[in-house]
């Protein structure tokens, strides 16, 4: 299990400086954006260079929590981090080059050094303190049918594609829940998930046959506390060939109970001459798949409208509302009560096979 040392027993908090330079106002800047939306770590400052002198909000609208944009490591070290934090997690999870200097710089001023990327930086910064967030453990075992037995009902977000806000929409949820005084846990799979709960697997670092055993190590793990639901973040889409294995492995290995369909108002294809599905068309797919190994209906679906005025938005809500007969809602935009209603009325299913 990947544990930062906040979660694993009282080490204090961490005092991010985030490095996005170049790219904090891009959409592959996804994990410094998660942090300043939901984290509960300090950031300090973000450093971009294109962008100093600003503000994160006035870059990018939207976020929750507020931080200056320095140009240069410099001006970030007189801000007191405790850890640098690379921001980006671009297509393939590999460093820009030029940002390798300022994180050996930042290592031998004593900051430590976080990354999400695939690229491990632990070799590449010898003596220094890294928390590559996307090492798996070396224990994670094969699925087993635990998670059948969980008591806590189990909710999945899926999508239509990558990247459209599976996090976003899962931890909307964890909020619209605990502000009616349930008790919800967040299950992390993903490197900007792990960041901000301090706990959980990224689940497209294990070894493939061990993605849904890693799935209900993490559901049984979160189940411990008796919580009175599980949300488990989602990755990739059972349509885009380059994540769908992840999807799969997630959608068995999690023994979900209901989905969440997550989808935006793009109509970008996948990849090249691979169209993106509709979420009435996708639908069923998630929903058959799932029900080899335990049923699981899609009860809601959470749309990303992000660069919609409010008119153009609320046509594409009511658009998918009606094309798929489900509560739809942007979370960000307007709340998740309406999926988080969906999600509670929805009931604990059974596994299709007895094991």
């Amino acid at each position: 299990m990947t544990v930062s040392g906040d979660a694993a027993g009282g080490t204090p908090r961490r005092r991010y400086a985030i490095l996005a330079d170049g790219w904090f106002a891009n959409h592959h800047a996804k994990t410094a954006h998660g942090l300043l939306s939901y984290g509960k770590d300090e950031v300090v400052c973000v450093i971009d260079s294109t962008l100093a002198g600003r503000r994160a909000r006035d870059a990018v609208p939207g976020l929750r929590r507020d931080a200056p944009i320095v140009g240069a490591l410099g001006d970030a070290l007189e801000r007191g981090p405790t850890s640098i934090i690379v921001g980006l997690a671009p297509a393939g999870g590999r460093l820009p080059g030029e940002w390798m200097k300022v994180l050996r710089e930042a290592a031998d001023a004593g900051l430590e050094v976080v990354s999400g990327l695939h690229q491990r930086l632990g070799p590449e910064l010898p003596g220094a303190k890294v928390w590559d967030v996307r090492e798996p453990p070396e224990d994670v075992p094969l699925f087993s049918g635990e998670g059948f037995a969980v008591k806590p009902k189990v909710a999945l977000t899926v999508g239509t594609n990558s990247a459209i806000g599976k996090m976003t929409a899962t931890l909307e949820i964890e909020r619209a829940a605990r502000e009616r005084g349930l008790d919800a846990g967040f299950v992390a799979t993903g490197q900007t998930g792990v960041v901000i709960s301090s706990w959980g697997i990224c689940v497209d670092a294990v070894v493939s046959d061990f993605i849904a055993g890693a799935a209900e190590r993490l559901v049984l793990e979160a189940a411990r506390s008796s919580p009175d639901l599980i949300l488990v973040e989602g990755q990739g889409s059972l349509g885009h060939p380059a994540y769908s294995g992840v999807t799969l492995g997630l959608l068995h290995g999690s023994c979900p109970d209901c989905l969440i369909l997550c989808a935006d108002a793009s109509d970008e294809e996948i990849l090249a001459k691979v169209p993106r599905p509709t979420p009435e068309a996708i639908i069923p797919l998630y929903e058959g798949v799932a029900a080899l190994v335990k049923p699981a209906p899609v009860v809601a679906v959470s749309v990303n409208t992000r660069g919609l005025d409010d008119e153009a938005a609320r046509t594409f809500v009511e658009r998918v509302a009606a094309t798929t007969d489900l509560p739809t809602a942007d979370p960000v935009r307007s709340g998740a009560a309406p999926i988080l209603d969906a999600v509670l009325a929805a009931p604990k299913t059974a596994a299709s096979r007895v094991q």
